[in-house]
């Protein structure tokens, strides 16, 4: 019976609005009348009396009001003749203007639900005529009553007696909008019946009770598909009208106290704004409300768009179809649609169970196992994954989902709230990871082979086919890492675990987990195999233990280490008698060869022209080899002799990538040379593992190598603090090396030996043999080792250090030495107080050396040096220009993360106290744009920034930067924050009625005098008045002296009331405040204005000009900076 009376009176109020043009309001009533002297108008709305605005300009009363209704003006003429000479109402039903037949003066008086308007003549005398009497008589009962109900609240709380306080409807409105949709959910605190009408591009949805609801939001900016929004309360319900953009359709489903909308195209198109916004979704809350706490504040309101069609069962019959209820979080995706830039997460119910899948751009690799109560599901792609559709009751045996992003992959991490069976299932490019009682399929086990290498080191293989990368992945739970290997579908799993001594393996439903025990495990994927050994190799029991496993595909493990051997003299064997004859031996060839036989031989010619050491030659015949025959690229031998030309040609990132392809990870010959190229990075701690790969390797080639490779390792292991070892690599140089370059290296090694064991004379004297060889790169390096050594022994001061760290940094650069001559130039300068020129020297080293380890930790030193100093006192020291052009300077260096942002935010700050606005707008616009990705920060930021837009005048850059930052959840003051804002900005764009919108229901000070602000800016005097004279409340009662702003409200009040033509709020301020004005600064200026408006003339008009042109602005965006709203900031 309820929902057939509701549907009735939404049928009623549709043709009531379709009746009326540009959907005009009900009949307002009009009585017009002559008194005796003087006219009245009665203009009564049924609904409550709207906002308006009345004024006389020459001899034109202009009646505007908020709402629109129909007035026949030919009546004002016929009733009212000695008063009003000639009537017309504007197009949009707003605005009467009425030519009056003399200079009459207008008194305004609200009562109930009519506004009287009162023309008095010119010479009139004494007060206004009051209101009828019937009227007065039920104003008076109406008060009486109130206060009689109150006493009786009084006396029964008196007795002890309290009336159990029922709660009250209220009503939350949340929106959500993306390519294809706008949703709107109507959040009720109670249960609620309602009805949907659609017709003539209006919507209305009516319940079957009312509430205070705020759709200023909907009204200041609609999101697409909706053009206005509107309520309409009548009869104990409340209808949201809403107007339609042309060819929308919108159907509603019922989502527990909610009620869910849903505008979409009526042919499914999409239209011209929505196609330019591509489908990112954007999420606003109506008028960013604060937080809450409800069980709505969680969830989703927005479905993916290609699931949308299938929406959830809504109770009212004209909306959904009862038999077509599904939950919108299980609809998959449509055949061919996936997602972008992101993998979308959804749960569904399983054969057995539950079931987690995971949708893909593209198809990945993925690892799931368990551990310590939690399912891991890793996967080889670094993007995010979107979990906005999975809510806490689908999720069946698992607990709430997490994130963990690392290099190369992201991780799913599930608590298991129960004990179940975990099978996984790759589905094109989505995975199924299902939960339950049973499982369709274990899929393939993964067997493993234990190998030893000639010097009986082991390892062990697993058969891990289609092996895609290794990832290592943080367990913080137990406090260790784990080391997964993915690979795609068919599912291959480790279906026992196993243990090691070095490692253990975890039981996995799909590819390999492992967790280390030593430290220096490696486990390196090849293209069917994973390997997992150490340094010394793994300690395996000859007996497998019952494991068995067929034969690695690809290079045997045993014969890693031959491919990665240089046979220099051997390819130097050709035909004639010197270099020239035997390379034009290969020119001929290369001239006459066939196509197919090309990559051979200019893969035989770049090994020849490797062994006479021409390295920069022969990489570049080893590419000529690739252009024409491709597969090359996967033979190890290939890449070692591409790798080893890369070394010796000083291109050491790509020799290490070609060391370390397939095949070659575990070669000692290929160890030996990729710790050479780790050396000359500054990799040390690399460095020094792969020497000990290459063990005994080193001593295989000739002397001038052999000396190259220990003077590294040498180096490498002092580095590492590893005197011992450097002393073993040291023993071992030749007894007697014929070339000067070798004597030079092993002099150096000696010297650097003897500074750390013994230091002294000894360690000075070698320093000055390695010197005085003459050999630049010893030489340089020498040089250093000598000047660090006397200055840590007390024979120089730092600016004779400096000054040699100067003279060799011109003397010898492109390697290590001169980064590490750049760090101890940029510490000294640094501890000088010479932040920028430490800085700039920074710069050099990192930029020079992009792929040094210590390039990259100076890296992050510099940003802590950077923020440290803006963060600091020296920063005061500069002058705000100076502090923006070192910040302009050295930005890059701006670290990541909340450091970042607070030396932002206070350079920023130290702009606006200088009037740097565009300077320090541009600076918090970037750092909202680049820095800042969702949540309250970036919200507050965004803040901030409008605030400084509107100080630089920009209303319309203020407007932009807050809806671009819109989101629901924010705290309360920082929502309410936004807001006014908003509406100042409005205000700023001439935009008032928006703006009072934005405040219309907002009881708080500061929305107060906002409100009356905007009044006063848009010329609307009555209001701007009676708005001031609420804003001064009672303080005319008080008797302190009256500060510098409320004397200003009280002239622009006074002011308001003389611009409106009411006498009667004019003689209220001059009765209340006119003792207390004369008493202050302003007395005379108060005089003035607040003179009766037939006195008012020149003065009159020139003290208004001066109160006028004081700018509120500041005032306003001061009331907004409490003391917590800085600490917060900052």
């Amino acid at each position: 019976m309820r929902l057939r009376a509701l549907t009735a009176f939404t049928v009623l109020f549709l043709l009531l609005v379709a009746l009326t043009p540009a959907a005009r309001a009900a009949t307002v009533g009009v009585s017009l009348s002559e008194q005796n002297g003087w006219g009245r108008m009665v203009f009564t709305f049924p609904e409550g009396i709207p906002g308006y605005r009345a004024s006389i300009n020459a001899g034109v009363l202009v009646l505007d009001f908020d709402k629109p209704f129909d007035a026949n003006t030919e009546e004002f003429v016929r009733l009212m003749p000695r008063y009003v000479a000639m009537a017309r109402q504007d197009e949009n039903g707003k605005t009467i203007r009425l030519a009056l037949t003399t200079d009459f003066w207008l008194d305004t008086k609200p009562a109930e639900n009519s506004l009287y308007f009162d023309l008095m003549p010119p010479d009139w005398v004494g007060k206004a005529p009051p209101l009828p009497e019937d009227v007065l008589a039920r104003l008076a009962a109406a008060k009486e009553r109130k206060r009689a109900a109150v006493a009786a609240e009084l006396a029964a709380k008196a007795q002890g007696i309290e009336e159990p306080e029922e709660e009250k409807p209220a009503l939350d409105v949340r929106v959500a909008a993306r390519a294809g949709m706008t949703r709107l959910v109507f959040d009720w605190n109670l249960p609620v019946l309602y009805s949907l009408i659609e017709r003539q591009g209006l919507a209305t949805i009516t319940f079957d009770r009312t509430a205070d609801v705020d759709l200023s939001q909907l009204r200041v900016d609609p999101p697409p598909y909706l053009a206005h929004a509107s309520a309409v309360e009548h009869d104990g319900r409340l209808a949201v009208v809403l107007t339609l953009k042309p060819g929308v359709a919108v159907s509603a489903f019922r989502e527990e106290l909610s009620v869910v909308l849903d505008l979409k195209p009526a042919d499914g198109s999409l239209p011209p704004e929505a196609e330019a916004e591509n489908a990112e979704v954007s999420v606003v809350a109506n008028a960013e409300g604060p937080e809450d706490s409800s069980a709505h504040a969680s969830k989703s309101i927005l479905p993916d768009i290609a699931s949308s069609d299938e929406e959830g069962k809504g109770e009212a019959p004209e909306t959904a179809d009862a038999g077509a209820e599904e939950q919108i979080a299980t609809n998959p995706l449509p055949e061919g649609s996936r997602p972008e830039g992101q993998a979308v997460m959804r749960v569904e119910p399983g054969r057995s169970g539950t079931d987690i899948v995971v949708e893909w751009p593209e198809p990945v690799g993925a690892a799931v196992f368990e551990r310590a109560d939690r399912l891991w599901v890793v996967f080889d792609a670094a993007l995010p994954i979107d979990m906005a559709e999975v809510t806490p009751g689908t999720l069946g045996p698992f607990g709430p989902p997490e994130l963990q992003a690392f290099e190369g992959g992201t991780a799913l991490v599930l608590p298991l709230r129960e004990k179940v069976l975990v099978g996984a299932v790759e589905d094109g490019a989505s995975w199924r990871i299902s939960a339950g009682e049973t499982l369709a399929t274990t899929g393939r086990p993964i067997s493993l082979l234990r190998s030893w290498r000639e010097d009986g080191r082991g390892s062990i293989s697993f058969d891990l086919r289609g092996t895609r990368k290794v990832l290592e992945v943080r367990d913080d739970l137990v406090g260790d890492k784990v080391i997964v290997a993915t690979a795609r579908g068919p599912v291959q799993a480790i279906q026992t675990p196993l243990s090691f001594v070095e490692f253990q393996a975890l039981q996995t439903a799909q590819g390999i987990a492992i967790v280390p025990v030593a430290d220096d495990l490696n486990v390196a994927a090849a293209p069917d195999n994973v390997i997992v050994t150490r340094l010394e190799g793994l300690a395996l029991s000859a007996n497998g233990g019952g494991y068995s496993a067929p034969a690695v595909q690809g290079a045997p493990v045993v014969a890693a280490a031959a491919p990665a051997e240089m046979h220099f003299a051997q390819w130097r064997d050709v035909p004639g008698e010197n270099f020239t004859e035997r390379r034009q031996h290969y020119l001929v060839q290369l001239a006459n060869a066939r196509t197919q036989e090309l990559g051979e031989l200019r893969f035989a010619y770049g090994r020849f022209l490797l062994g006479y050491g021409l390295a920069p030659e022969a990489l570049a015949a080893f590419d000529g080899a690739l252009e024409v025959e491709q597969k090359l690229a996967l033979d190890p031998a290939f890449r070692a002799a591409k790798g080893v030309a890369g070394v010796l040609s000083g291109r050491y990132v790509e020799a290490i990538a070609d060391l370390s392809s397939d095949g070659l990870e575990n070669a000692p010959h290929a160890a030996a040379w990729r710790g050479l190229a780790r050396g000359e990075l500054g990799h040390w701690e690399a460095a020094r593992a792969e020497f000990g790969l290459a063990g005994a390797i080193l001593d295989a080639f000739d002397d001038e190598l052999r000396t190259r490779f220990r003077a590294m390792a040498a180096e490498a292991a002092l580095k590492g603090g590893d005197a011992t070892a450097a002393a073993s690599y040291v023993a071992g140089f030749p007894a007697a090396p014929e070339s000067p370059k070798a004597k030079a290296r092993i002099l150096l090694a000696q010297a650097a030996l003897a500074d750390v064991e013994k230091g002294g004379e000894d360690a000075v004297a070698r320093y000055d043999a390695a010197i005085d060889t003459g050999y630049p790169p010893v030489a340089a390096r020498a040089r250093f080792g000598k000047a660090v050594l006397q200055l840590e022994r007390g024979d120089i001061d730092k600016d004779a250090f400096a000054k040699e760290l100067e003279s060799l940094r011109y003397a010898w650069r492109g390697d290590e030495l001169e980064l590490e001559i750049l760090t101890r130039l940029a510490k000294f300068r640094l501890d000088e107080g010479q932040i920028d020129e430490a800085l700039k020297q920074m710069q050099t080293a990192t930029a020079n050396y992009p792929d040094s380890e210590e390039a990259h930790q100076m890296n992050v030193h510099m940003s802590d040096i950077f923020a440290d100093y803006f963060l600091g006192d020296a920063i005061d020291k500069m002058e705000p220009v100076q502090a923006l052009a070192f910040f302009d300077r050295f930005k890059e260096l701006t670290p990541i993360g909340t450091k970042g942002d607070e030396m932002i935010r206070n350079l920023a700050e130290r702009l606006v106290e200088v009037d740097l606005l565009t300077q320090a707008g541009q600076l918090l616009d970037y750092q909202v744009a680049n820095r800042l990705h969702g949540g309250v920060a970036k919200a507050q930021v965004a803040a901030r920034l409008a605030a400084i837009y509107l100080m630089d005048q920009k209303p319309g850059h203020a407007l932009a930067a807050l809806r671009a930052t819109k989101q629901n959840l924010l705290p309360e003051e920082l929502a309410q924050r936004r807001i006014l804002l908003e509406a100042r900005a409005l205000a700023g764009e001439k935009q008032y009625d928006h703006a009072l919108d934005l405040l219309d229901g907002r009881k708080d000070e500061r929305s107060a005098k906002l409100r009356a602000d905007i009044y006063w800016e848009a010329g609307r005097w009555p209001e701007a008045g009676a708005s001031i004279e609420k804003l001064l409340g009672v303080r005319w009662k008080e008797d302190q002296m009256l500060d510098g702003e409320i004397r200003l409200l009280i002239m622009r009040g006074a002011i308001a009331y003389s611009l409106a033509g009411d006498e009667e709020g004019l003689s209220r301020l001059r009765t209340k405040f006119g003792e207390a004005m004369s008493r202050s600064p302003d007395a005379d200026a108060f005089a003035v204005v607040s003179e009766p408006i037939v006195e008012q003339g020149v003065a009159f008009r020139e003290m208004t000009s001066r109160i006028a042109s004081v700018d509120t602005l500041d005032r306003f965006l001061a009331s907004l900076k409490t003391t917590e709203e800085v600490q917060a900031f900052n």
